[in-house]
């Protein structure tokens, strides 16, 4: 009998271990799917969604199982979840400025059109904005929420430009291909190695344009694309700095007054 038991437990621990990831996985997806057709205002999603939940009928205990379950996979999963937060964002009534970025309107307002890059370019209102002054312009950003968008701003501005679902990671930037690169309100850490891919793919003579909310909290945890004091001046060193400033200001991602870096480097 203990033979048995024995091989009847060997047989089903297996199958127990595979069901698990896709019970979990069941679960993840069912949160995921609730989580995109939530309103921007729902700013903390998990308590709504258990909330969801307990409606819907399952019982106290399931409930406190997701919960456990789901909170391991939203810090696991972070940057899974990131495009469908800002799918959301660019889904729902705009909460931040969507006119071109005055920084980057002064910075080209001299130059003779060339090949620009928009990173993380949300909506477009950047892109549609060089390629109404004549410039050939690519953006990428890993919201396809954001990008359709894009894609009809310009089409109802009459330009084109070339709109990339995509992430950062996978983008190829290339060597020397682009007159200017556009840096605004981006995710892209700042101390991996991104930057010096955005800067061998700049042009000789081509132009980084960065702006951004500053980090005020000066933790080791702190998210990496959030500048520091003169970080930026470290970071793009090895370029012409023709601009910067560490300012409170009004900014494009924000409802009031921000410590904004802003810089503009040449290559």
């Amino acid at each position: 009998m203990d033979v048995r038991r024995r091989y009847l437990l060997a047989c089903l621990a297996p199958a127990a271990f595979a069901w698990r990831p896709a019970g979990e996985e069941t679960i993840w997806n069912g949160y995921i799917e609730w989580y995109r057709s939530q309103p921007i205002s729902v700013s903390s999603p998990l308590k709504p969604y258990l909330e969801h939940l307990r409606r819907s009928g399952l019982s106290g205990a399931d409930v406190r199982e997701r919960a456990r379950i789901l909170e391991r996979l939203i810090e696991e999963r972070r940057e899974e979840l990131r495009p469908h937060f800002f799918d959301r964002t660019y889904a729902s009534e705009p909460r931040f400025n969507t006119e071109p970025n005055a920084l980057l309107v002064d910075a080209i307002r001299d130059l003779k059109p060339g090949r620009a890059l928009d990173i993380h370019m949300g909506q477009g209102r950047n892109a549609v904005f060089l390629a109404s002054k004549g410039w050939d312009v690519t953006g990428f950003d890993y919201s396809a929420e954001g990008v359709r968008a894009a894609r009809e701003a310009a089409e109802t501005a009459g330009v084109a430009i070339k709109a990339l679902a995509q992430r950062h990671e996978d983008f190829e930037f290339g060597r020397a291909q682009w007159d200017l690169a556009v840096m605004s309100y981006t995710w892209v850490p700042l101390d991996g190695p991104y930057i010096d891919r955005i800067i061998e793919s700049l042009k000789p003579g081509g132009l980084i344009v960065f702006e951004h909310l500053m980090d005020q909290s000066g933790s080791e945890g702190a998210a990496p694309w959030l500048p520091r004091p003169n970080q930026l001046l470290r970071v793009f060193g090895d370029l012409r700095i023709l601009h910067y400033e560490d300012a409170w200001d009004s900014a494009d991602w924000s409802w009031r007054p921000e410590r904004v870096a802003r810089l503009i480097a040449e290559k």
